[in-house]
């Protein structure tokens, strides 16, 4: 009964400087209460979990905030929030860029059914228990997710952890209780530190567990600092506020820094987004070191072998445009690869694509025609963007319709015949056009599944009026005359309200009443 014995605990050390804790709290939850909310979740409660509330079924709405001001919410409150997330996941689950701390202990998606908020900050934001982990993970790890929270922590191993350092916290007063006219709150941190959150992020996760690298002590990484260039030195200086602040940081964005030298980047191993773009880094062996990282963007530097980037298992998102890139084969050994970005290189040999098994999304320029049949062995892609299509591959264009898995496509600076090769795309919904001409657009209207189209200085499209026949479509993006021509032709209504290229501003005023009208 350790829940317990740290809430008796807890209270008893805020009676003086907080007693509306108390009073704040729900009493305790029956069993019967507990048995129905994880039925209607379908999920088993932890112990730990299982004892708070059955010791406090959450606390008022209008309460001081249990967890360093993050709301107890009841097991009713839970079960809603919950499934309000549960609602949104099919859309938005692994929308964004994610990032589980420790690497390899949170799934890193926007939504997980897995994921109990037990409590919430009113923005959309909770401290979590985590009953679905990921490889490396516990269940009932206490974590954050949210609204805001991209970054998701491993707080602690469990609950009773959680709570065991709220006491070791308030014992030893490094907490702030503000009395704002009638209401009164508290947080972390004698001087406050707000959202309990930003806190979080100075913390030596997961708590009592922390495992600290030893090559991260002050002594080495001063040694490293000494070791640098000059202009390294000021690069560092100038993207952290201290030298295990930059090796220790999660992002790291070097754009246009003139980098040739990529060596002191070996010791960033926690880094999870690393962007190098429009450098001159040719060697990028140090990046081994990047064994976390999750989003590389090298565009627009000379490098030509990638074979180092084999080693990066957790890679899921790759840019390569502008690059000396040829050879895609070391590619092929990485199981997250999800997004590859390759349009300007001088690749020829396509197969490696067919043997990434995780890849959806994929961006290429200048396709020929075997290129073009290779990709239809890559079954699982779900996104693709072509720029540019030499000419003895427009015959091959029709077979992307075998692309089955295959929602959006978008062509760039491409004249075509006719969209005819799109007949058999039966599961796409998003198709974009940029600055590409096309003589006939009639088979548009046997696209059942359209939901968005996109002309973006796509002006010369012949048979436009054949898109009126879209029976799912419900947004259109083009140019004013194009929404002048459309806008009055669907059954059913149709978001214009993004419109590309110039306007009169009697045009501009056209529109906008057209918007209004239309709402």
């Amino acid at each position: 009964m350790m829940i317990v014995s740290y809430m008796k605990e807890l209270l008893a050390l805020l009676e003086e400087k907080l007693p509306s804790l108390t009073d704040s709290l729900n009493p305790p939850a029956t069993p019967l209460e507990l048995a129905a909310a994880e039925q209607r979740l379908g999920l088993t409660f932890p112990d730990d979990l299982r004892q708070l509330y059955l010791a406090f079924n959450g606390e008022k709405r209008m309460g001081v905030g249990l967890f360093f001001g993050l709301r107890f919410l009841s097991l009713d409150e839970l079960a809603a929030e919950w499934q309000v997330w549960a609602d949104l996941e099919a859309d938005y689950g692994e929308e964004g860029n994610h990032y589980s701390i420790p690497t390899g202990w949170i799934k890193e998606n926007y939504i997980n059914r897995g994921w109990l908020p037990i409590a919430e900050d009113g923005g959309g934001n909770h401290l979590g228990i985590d009953v679905d982990p990921d490889a490396e993970g516990i269940s009932g790890q206490v974590i954050n997710f949210g609204r805001d929270e991209e970054t998701k922590y491993v707080i602690a191993h469990r609950l009773a952890d959680f709570l065991r350092f709220m006491c070791d916290t308030v014992k030893a007063g490094n907490y702030r209780v503000d009395n704002d006219e009638d209401y009164v709150y508290w947080m972390y941190g004698e001087q406050g530190f707000g959202h309990f959150f930003d806190a979080v992020r100075s913390f030596k996760l997961p708590l009592y567990h922390s495992q600290e690298q030893a090559d991260a002590s002050q002594t080495q990484l001063e040694s490293w600092e000494q070791s640098l260039s000059e202009d390294w030195r000021v690069r560092v200086n100038k993207k952290a506020a201290s030298i295990e602040a930059f090796v220790k940081a999660k992002q790291l964005y070097l754009i246009r820094e003139g980098i040739t030298d990529a060596a002191p980047l070996s010791r960033c191993t926690e880094v999870r987004e690393l962007v190098l773009t429009a450098n001159d880094i040719v060697d990028i062996e140090p990046l081994r070191g990047c064994k976390q990282v999750k989003v590389l963007y090298l565009a627009g530097n000379p490098v030509s072998n990638i074979r180092p980037l084999a080693s990066l298992q957790h890679l899921q998102f790759l840019n390569i445009t502008k690059t000396n890139v040829v050879d895609l084969s070391p590619l092929e050994e990485l199981p997250k690869l999800k997004e590859l970005q390759l349009e300007g290189t001088a690749v020829r040999d396509y197969s490696p694509l067919s043997r990434m098994r995780a890849l959806r999304i994929l961006s290429v320029s200048g396709i020929e025609a075997e290129q073009l049949r290779v990709l239809l062995h890559v079954k699982q892609l779900q996104e693709l963007t072509i720029e540019g299509i030499v000419a003895d591959a427009l015959p091959e264009l029709h077979t992307i319709e075998r692309l089955g898995r295959l929602k959006s496509l978008h062509l760039k600076n491409v004249s075509l015949p006719d969209v005819g090769f799109l007949k058999g795309c039966g599961a796409l919904e998003h198709l974009k056009l940029e600055q590409v001409s096309v003589a006939d657009f009639a088979a548009i209207a046997e696209i059942g599944s359209l939901r968005s189209l996109e002309l973006q200085g796509s002006e010369q499209v012949g048979q436009l009026l054949a898109a009126a026949r879209l029976p799912a479509l419900s947004r259109f993006t083009g140019s004013y005359a194009q929404f002048d021509l459309l806008k009055n032709q669907f059954a059913q209504q149709v978001d214009f309200s993004s419109i590309t290229g110039a306007m009169t501003d009697e045009q501009s005023e056209l529109w906008q009443q057209y918007l209004s009208s239309n709402r």
